[in-house]
């Protein structure tokens, strides 16, 4: 296969030296290659130009018989080897854009061969029977079958922008996916009046913070999904937190593998 492979980039890149670049190999293992192609075959597939080197009427013949054979191995081939580096995630859309993403840069650069495909739902999913290799949700960790890390605990805190003072008065951002979540953290508060009946609904917590961030109000969130927000002064965090702290889970269902060592790595 390495012969014919070279022989083919050889007929389309038009040198030795050309086809070399593409395969990313020397000059000289390509030459190699289609020499051990010509003893196993018993016939001659290159003849010397000058200081070039071109097909003979053999390897023509052998190239025409071959059509886009090569092109369709490799085709075949390619997502296999991919899908052998890759690691296939499965997360919530908040956690993704807010706590997984921004610490991608930094899982890379320990693990430059790891290949990463992330899909964003709300649903559970099945690790036995779907092409995910780890899903990071919400909970306990009490799944059997599976391994389970806890990443952090959550802890909630409400955010707006600073021109906000009073959670009393402002418009409450609630999130349908997390609805109960202002109920928890102001039964915990100990504040005395409940908030206020102005509120805006949204689908996502992403959504709440996008809003609060735009001085639509005030959002629930995670402390750890706002650090940056509010270090950099663009937002407030109030400190009064709830004691209801849920667990960020990575359930994982099988060895993640990195390399050719086997390496095992986790995320967070």
């Amino acid at each position: 296969m390495k012969g014919l492979h070279a022989l083919s980039k050889l007929a389309r890149a038009g040198s030795l030296t050309a086809a070399a670049a593409e395969l990313g190999v020397t000059r000289s293992a390509i030459s190699h290659r289609i020499a051990d192609l010509e003893g196993q075959l018993g016939v001659r597939l290159l003849r010397k130009e000058g200081r070039s080197s071109g097909l003979t009427d053999d390897a023509e013949a052998l190239l025409a018989a071959m059509g886009d054979a090569i092109e369709r191995i490799e085709a075949a081939v390619e997502p296999l080897h991919q899908r052998r580096m890759q690691i296939r995630i499965s997360t919530v859309a908040t956690f993704a854009s807010h706590w997984l993403l921004p610490r991608i840069s930094a899982l890379q650069a320990r693990h430059p061969d790891m290949m990463l495909a992330i899909s964003t739902t709300r649903r559970a999913v099945d690790l036995n029977d779907e092409a995910f290799d780890c899903a990071i949700r919400h909970g306990r960790g009490e799944w059997p079958g599976l391994n389970a890390t806890l990443l952090f605990r959550e802890t909630l805190v409400p955010i707006a922008m600073p021109t906000i003072i009073d959670i009393a008065d402002a418009t409450i951002i609630r999130a349908r996916s997390r609805y109960r979540d202002w109920p928890t953290w102001w039964g915990q508060s100990k504040m005395p009046n409940m908030p206020s009946d102005k509120e805006l609904i949204v689908d996502t917590r992403a959504q709440a913070l996008d809003a609060a961030l735009s001085g639509a109000g005030v959002a629930m969130m995670d402390l750890a999904y706002i650090g940056n927000h509010v270090a950099a002064g663009s937002s407030i965090a109030w400190p009064i937190r709830s004691n209801c702290q849920r667990a960020i889970i990575s359930s994982i269902a099988r060895p993640l593998v990195t390399s050719a060592s086997s390496r095992r790595c986790g995320i967070g």
